[in-house]
């Protein structure tokens, strides 16, 4: 008897079991030839089809190949790959999405936007996708573009936050700082996702004037332990904006201590808080945080001048002068290096080349100046659009107004003017020594300065005179020296400066304060007219008062003075009228028998800032916008808009 076998068709399922099989198994087979290949384009080129025969073969070519070449740094091979999976499973947006991430990397922008354009328009209600659209633009440097795809998904910024600090990047980088705060605003702090976004909403918040907005979600986010060094120095920026005593002296530096624990390294931080100790008058701790700074940061010029300030007021000059010449080499042009590398080779006993450097920086900047001054104050009016004032300050001098039908337009450009003219007196004082006069055509009528002045200056006791950062203030300076009162003046002016007025100057720039008050007491006994600009401070740490709902530098030392040497006081600012300067003169306060200095102290306070809220409420080309009061004023808070 034959045994015989008969043969039957295998079942279906088991065929396409087998085909399948084989067809992964060849899918892997050109996966290896892809990864190992030094010319992959054949192999490349089978990929496409070996995917077409596998319904998930995407899973091996991500798991066995992309991912090793990301791995690998083959980044071009991988993005190559991933082209064929797109066209092999083009509904799939995770390989598109993959696809646009690494064309980022490698800054091919256009191709890495079309990739996330064409992924978020297969699942446009996706959240992250949108985010990668938004992403790729603000890194492609494409502010208007991300702005506008934000707007058309904003409301995806919320429904799911992960991404949110996407949307609100790309409205702050367009200026569009209302709509970026607006999102953080609508974030619910005890659902935070993240560092990242808590870090980016409470900077969006204080970019728009809402400081105290912006401390409250970032206290939220360290609750909900979304702590990071960004979000320290973020907290910290908004504890310095809501600018409080404990603000500015506590919780900002705690703040950026803590960001310094997490990222001892980290340049930013080091320099917020060398500053914030400068600011808090802890001079010697500041140094050694900006040192660090400048050593991991040596090109950062800012953090450069800031160590060169503590330096300064850690009493060590040569270190200081040194380190500002060298700013000086970086940047010759910048005046404000120059300035204070003069008064720092003066602190330091080099005379000579504080001299050198003084005449280099008044040649400098006398080039600039036109060849009259009325040619100069005719080209007034062509610069006053770039004048630098900060709107704050336009803001909060408009809020103080008398005239209340004023042409807010007008008005700027009143108060834009005043700006440049004062700066251009000062300059024309200390640049044109050969022909000064031409400036003093603007002085008004001198004999009523006179007739004030001379009985007070009978006694021989000498006056103290208080004035502030307001109106034409140089013009003060000019109408005393040509009415001949014997006048000094406290001033930033180096001691070295060789102009004609130089001699009525008390320089801060180059003596210590105590220096300076002596200074000044001997001034007075001399039977001199002292004239202070009493909201002026060199010392980064002047103590501050509030004034009309700012916080202001203000010093009690002109009250104390004249409480002290038993001499009469005056507020006196320089102020145009009818096209020429004019001066408001006003007593103040004498002191009562057997007041205390303090007392007095408070009571000429009262008055001075009762005249000086006068007169800013008069003429806006009589504020001056810069320095003094101006110098630390805030936008107003506008945390409770929503």
């Amino acid at each position: 008897m034959v045994d015989t076998t008969i043969e039957r068709p295998a079942p279906a399922a088991a065929k396409a079991r087998t085909a399948a099989g084989e067809a992964t198994g060849h899918l892997r087979e050109v996966i290896e030839q892809v990864l190992q290949a030094d010319d992959a384009a054949l192999a490349l080129a089978a990929l496409g089809p070996a995917l077409a025969r596998v319904e998930d073969g995407w899973r091996d070519a991500r798991r066995l190949l992309v991912s090793p070449l990301v791995r690998a740094g083959r980044l071009e091979r991988a993005i190559a790959v991933l082209e064929t999976l797109v066209e092999a499973y083009p509904a799939r947006t995770d390989d598109r999405r993959m696809l646009a991430s690494l064309l980022g990397r490698t800054q091919q922008w256009d191709r890495a936007i079309a990739q996330a354009d064409a992924a978020a328009a297969i699942a446009p209600d996706f959240a992250a996708l949108q985010a990668v659209r938004i992403q790729l633009r603000v890194q492609a440097a494409q502010m208007p573009q991300a702005a506008e795809v934000a707007r058309q998904t904003h409301a995806l910024a919320l429904a799911d936050p992960g991404d949110a600090h996407w949307w609100m990047l790309a409205y702050s980088r367009n200026s569009d700082t209302a709509a970026a705060a607006d999102i953080a605003a609508a974030l619910q702090a005890e659902d935070l996702p993240n560092a990242r976004v808590a870090t980016v909403a409470v900077r969006a918040l204080l970019d728009d004037d809402r400081a105290e907005a912006a401390i409250l979600l970032g206290n939220a986010a360290l609750a909900a332990s979304h702590d990071a060094p960004a979000l320290r120095a973020s907290l910290g920026l908004a504890h310095l904006r809501r600018a409080t005593e404990d603000d500015r002296k506590i919780h900002a530096l705690a703040h950026f201590e803590a960001g310094l624990q997490a990222a001892p390294a980290d340049v930013r931080l080091l320099t917020l808080y060398g500053e914030t100790l400068l600011r808090a008058g802890r001079y010697k701790d500041a140094v050694a945080p900006l040192r660090q700074a400048i050593d991991l940061a040596p090109d950062l010029e800012q953090t450069q001048g800031l160590y060169a300030r503590a330096l300064r007021y850690t009493l060590q000059y040569q270190e200081a002068a040194d380190q500002l010449l060298r700013l000086v080499e970086k940047s010759p042009d910048k005046t404000l290096w120059q300035r204070a590398a003069i008064g720092a080779l003066s602190q330091a006993g080099r005379k000579p080349e504080a001299e050198a450097l003084f005449e280099r920086y008044v040649a400098q900047r006398g080039q600039k100046l036109p060849p009259t001054f009325q040619q100069a104050l005719d080209e007034l009016d062509q610069k006053l659009d770039s004048a630098p004032i900060p709107q704050a300050r336009l803001d909060w001098a408009w809020s103080l107004r008398g005239d209340a039908t004023a042409d807010r337009v007008q008005w700027e450009r009143r108060a834009r003017w005043g700006h440049l003219v004062d700066h251009l007196l000062f300059d024309w004082l200390e640049c044109r020594e050969d022909s000064v006069e031409e400036a003093m055509q603007v002085l008004g009528e001198l004999d009523t300065g006179e007739r004030f002045f001379a009985p007070l200056l009978a006694a021989g006791r000498g006056v103290v005179v208080a004035t502030a950062h307001v109106g034409p203030m140089y013009a003060g300076l000019m109408a005393l020296e040509l009415l001949g009162i014997p006048s000094r003046w406290l001033a930033t002016a180096p001691s070295i400066a060789q102009s004609s007025y130089a001699a009525a100057l008390i320089s801060t720039a180059d003596q210590t304060e105590a220096q300076v008050a002596k200074a000044c007491m001997r001034a007075l006994g001399s039977g001199n007219v002292l004239c202070l600009a009493v909201d002026g401070a060199a010392n980064p740490a002047a103590p501050r008062t509030d004034f009309a709902g700012q916080s202001v530098t203000y010093s009690s030392f002109a009250a104390h003075l004249a409480h002290r040497q038993g001499v009469p006081s005056v507020f006196y600012v320089p102020r145009w009228e009818d096209g020429h300067v004019a001066y408001t003169l006003e007593m103040l306060p004498a002191v009562e028998p057997g007041e205390d200095a303090d007392t007095y102290a408070r009571r000429w306070q009262e008055a001075y800032f009762k005249h000086l809220r006068a007169h800013v409420a008069g003429p806006p080309e009589n504020l001056r916008l810069s320095g003094g009061i101006w110098r630390h004023v805030q936008s107003a808070d506008r945390s409770a808009q929503r």
